[in-house]
């Protein structure tokens, strides 16, 4: 699986997404006959399926930029809306490379060849914090998906993506930032970041400390995996400080789980815990390999 990001907070219209979302399944798809592949398995796996993760980051700054917040609900309605488009257009790139180079070898073994799209196994309880409709013809386009295939087997995956994020100066994912300057250590060094347009937006930026609890993040979650077609690397994050003799309650921990299953999160990534680090200035390792099969991007 070959994953890339889309930058979201860095688009002025979600019709952008169209011509990125070619460039982008075009240039990976084409990577795959590129590269070398060290197992015979490998190389068969990766023709028949021609599976790629294109994710996300840069999605706090999104928030941030249009003024809503993981966690009040005020970001779900763009939530959804953003990440239709992300999918609807990903899916049509695809297909319309499919019609010219045909479709990946195993299509007829994907749900996709069945006519059923992410948005028919959802989570039908996502209904319920978020009423906002669907803005593309889906209907039009699972035709053409039966008809035509799918040049590759899978498209989204959403990854925790540190030192993508590092090279694009972006926030992490669609993680809140810890705080307004990180502090990250790699093999490379150190680097201290700063969140994007912090002078316009500071005060809409939601640092994850300051986060009372995991619904909001979680319902956002659950709203992006309506379309992303592979489980979304999703994580839990707890202060223990504020809890009785600094520990966290088991009973929280299992509401979170319940939370997350009940809005269809597939996969939880991290359970993170503060450290009791800064609130401006977090400490963070590079963390960019693969982990339960999510390759971060």
């Amino acid at each position: 699986m070959h994953p890339v990001g889309v930058q979201p907070g860095r688009i002025k219209s979600l019709d952008e997404l169209e011509e990125l979302s070619e460039l982008a399944v075009r240039a990976l798809d084409s990577l795959l006959d590129y590269q070398d592949y060290p197992l015979p398995a490998a190389y068969k796996a990766t023709m028949n399926r021609r599976t790629l993760g294109i994710g996300v980051i840069n999605f706090a700054y999104y928030l941030a930029k249009h003024g809503v917040r993981y966690s009040d609900g005020s970001g779900n309605a763009l939530t959804h809306r953003a990440f239709e488009a992300i999918q609807y257009h990903l899916l049509k790139a695809s297909v319309n490379l499919a019609k010219e180079k045909g479709a990946c070898p195993a299509f007829n073994e994907t749900t996709y060849a069945k006519g059923i799209l992410p948005i028919d196994s959802y989570k039908k309880d996502i209904d319920t914090i978020c009423d906002e409709p669907l803005h593309y013809d889906w209907e039009a386009l699972r035709e053409e998906i039966v008809t035509h295939g799918l040049r590759n087997s899978t498209l989204t995956a959403l990854m925790p993506s540190e030192t993508s994020s590092q090279i694009s100066n972006a926030t992490n994912g669609i993680e809140p930032p810890r705080g307004f300057v990180s502090v990250k250590a790699s093999k490379d060094g150190i680097l201290k970041q700063v969140v994007p347009d912090y002078e316009n937006c500071r005060e809409n930026y939601e640092l994850l400390w300051n986060i009372g609890g995991n619904d909001g993040y979680l319902q956002l979650v659950g709203i992006m995996q309506k379309f992303v077609d592979q489980a979304i690397s999703a994580n839990t994050n707890y202060d223990p400080s504020k809890f009785e003799n600094g520990k966290v309650p088991m009973k929280l921990l299992l509401k979170d789980l319940l939370t997350a299953y009940k809005l269809g999160v597939k996969t939880l990534y991290y359970h993170n815990t503060r450290d009791g680090a800064a609130d401006a200035q977090e400490d963070i390792k590079e963390d960019d390999g693969c982990a339960g099969g999510a390759c971060k991007i």
